[in-house]
């Protein structure tokens, strides 16, 4: 599967970001988080919240960053 972001410019649409997702690695976890890292969390209306759907996936990612 390919995820992108586009935004339209002059009339033409411009993919700004793109790519491959193996949909066969996916989990229940938040799929943002999944798709774009943890810059995902930076815009969630949800972080910190018990709604967050982060789970294993945030937790690891944390860990390598730190």
């Amino acid at each position: 599967m390919i995820y992108g972001k586009a935004e339209i410019r002059d009339n033409q649409v411009i993919t700004t970001y793109s790519r491959e997702i193996d949909q066969g690695k996916l989990t229940s976890d938040c799929w943002l988080i999944q798709f774009e890292g943890l810059r995902a969390c930076k815009i969630c209306k949800v972080r910190g919240t018990k709604d967050c759907g982060g789970g294993k996936t945030l937790k690891r990612m944390q860990k390598e960053v730190s």
